[in-house]
């Protein structure tokens, strides 16, 4: 009867355990200078000596659901010029909470690094040391990506998706002429639903070894009220606003097109062994980043009648080890035209129109005018992987019988979780087909409330309050997700 009871207690002992295991928390506060209480968007949040984490939004808000597992932990918060600070998770009781980091103090001997001009000297250590610095080994990488749509002043489509990369190791050659020929497939399925993605920035090409797999996607349908163009044939003009012309305009590729920022892997432009020299550089500041010392270092074309040296940003360094730790570019003034990427689609004209243009088709051309990007990278176990990548992309659309009308696009990535072990490629089909006209907007999903509730994202799903008022104009994005026209 004893031997019975123990293995009772024994069963209940894991079933607890297990169901524990199970569990899990679900912390959000906001970060603040603790000065000026203004908020610090994207800090990194990382639970103590794991890769589970995430980044505040653009409020400094921050939501962040772990396993119980946990519960004891720490949670530290980390960003540049600013003091680290570790935090107990069970602390975290009221989502209205803040939490304040102080300034760093930054060391007068920067003074002397300028003096002897070694920036450029810092790029290039920094380059040779990205096999040393950097993920040596393919990772999966758990990742949150979302794509906002903003057309003529309001926000029109939203969609989001939990994702895994297969990341290949910074070791590896990159090859841009293979990467923008697998990702650059057209066939004549595209042809027939006449897609017509917003062209993108060049390099934002995911490297042919790497791999999406979708787990969940969520959509907003704010755009679908809006007339197709098959309900146009008594259209007299074509109003720009009438959102029925812009149906096709989708972003293409997924999550892993924005891969291609990542330079740290592909050592392209002002980190490519060759082209640095073109770039000058310059140091901004000196600051702290995970309580070490960085150097923050701007840079620009060296050669500003020619267009050798594409584009002007920012570097943070770390000052012991030059490992690149986040950038941010955009377009040289003097290279902006050179980098205006045009997609162009030819529309059946509506009837009532025909008649009196004598014109069958009409076209449309949307132009890539501007952008931005900013990418950062977070340290585990000593090396540094990538953890997150923001693009905004501005478009002008012009066309026969259209107005101009101005476009914007926003996408994330977010990366919340690292994981070494056992990792090995997808299996084909369990993969996104990553190519430009592939749009995660359309890609067939049922949406799994259970899923998101249990999910880290950014809060409120990532979208900045502008964006809510216009997306939730006529019903909450939670009711659009559910009401998801397949």
């Amino acid at each position: 009867m004893t031997l019975v009871r123990n293995i009772i207690f024994l069963l209940l002992t894991l079933f607890y355990s297990i169901s524990q295991a199970q569990k899990s928390t679900t912390i959000e506060a906001t970060i603040v200078d603790i000065v000026t209480e203004e908020p610090l968007p994207f800090t990194n949040v990382i639970i103590e000596n794991t890769s589970i984490g995430t980044i505040s939004n653009e409020e400094g808000v921050f939501e962040l659901t772990v396993s119980s597992t946990y519960a004891k932990s720490n949670v530290i918060f980390s960003f540049v010029g600013y003091q680290n600070k570790s935090v107990p998770l069970e602390k975290f009781k009221d989502p209205k909470q803040k939490v304040y980091l102080e300034s760093a103090s930054t060391s007068l001997d920067v003074i002397v690094l300028e003096a002897k001009n070694k920036y450029q000297e810092y790029i290039s250590e920094a380059i040779q040391n990205i096999p040393t610095n950097y993920a040596q080994s393919a990772t999966y990488l758990d990742s949150y990506y979302r794509e906002l749509t903003h057309i003529d002043g309001s926000y029109t489509k939203f969609t989001d998706a939990a994702t895994t990369l297969y990341y290949t190791p910074y070791t590896e050659k990159f090859n841009p002429f293979v990467a923008k020929a697998t990702y650059m497939r057209f066939d004549q399925r595209d042809s027939n639903k006449r897609n017509t993605p917003f062209p993108d920035p060049i390099d934002l090409i995911g490297a042919p070894g790497d791999q999406a797999k979708i787990l969940s996607v969520r959509k907003s349908d704010n755009l679908q009220k809006f007339k197709t163009l098959e309900h146009t044939e008594k259209t007299a003009t074509i109003d720009p606003s009438d959102l029925q012309w812009l149906e096709n305009n989708e972003i293409g590729g997924g999550p892993l097109r924005l891969s291609g920022a990542d330079k740290v892997k592909r050592k392209i432009d002002f980190l490519s062994p060759k082209n640095y020299r073109d770039y000058l550089f310059k140091l901004h500041k000196k600051s702290s980043y995970n309580n070490r010392p960085v150097y923050i270092i701007d840079f620009a074309p060296k050669d500003t009648t020619k267009c050798l040296a594409k584009y002007q940003g920012q570097l943070t360094i770390d000052e012991e080890s030059k490992a690149i730790i986040t950038f941010y570019y955009k377009p040289a003034k003097l290279c902006k035209k050179s980098l205006r990427q045009k997609f162009g689609t030819h529309l059946k004209t509506p009837n009532s129109i025909q008649s009196t243009k004598k014109m069958t088709f009409i076209k449309r051309t949307t132009t890539l005018m501007d952008f931005t990007t900013k990418v950062t990278y977070s340290f585990f176990d000593g090396k540094w992987y990538l953890k997150s990548i923001k693009n905004t992309n501005y478009y002008r659309n012009t066309g026969d019988l259209f107005d101009t009308y101005r476009a914007m696009t926003r996408s994330e990535l977010l990366i919340h979780n690292m994981r070494t072990s056992n990792v090995k490629p997808f299996s084909i089909p369990e993969t996104f087909d990553t190519t430009f006209t592939n749009s995660l907007f359309k890609t067939p999903s049922h949406y799994d409330p259970e899923f998101w509730k249990n999910y880290s994202t950014i809060v409120p799903t990532g979208i900045v309050e502008e964006a809510l008022k216009d997306l939730e104009s006529e019903n909450s994005l939670e009711e659009q997700f559910l009401h998801e026209k397949k």
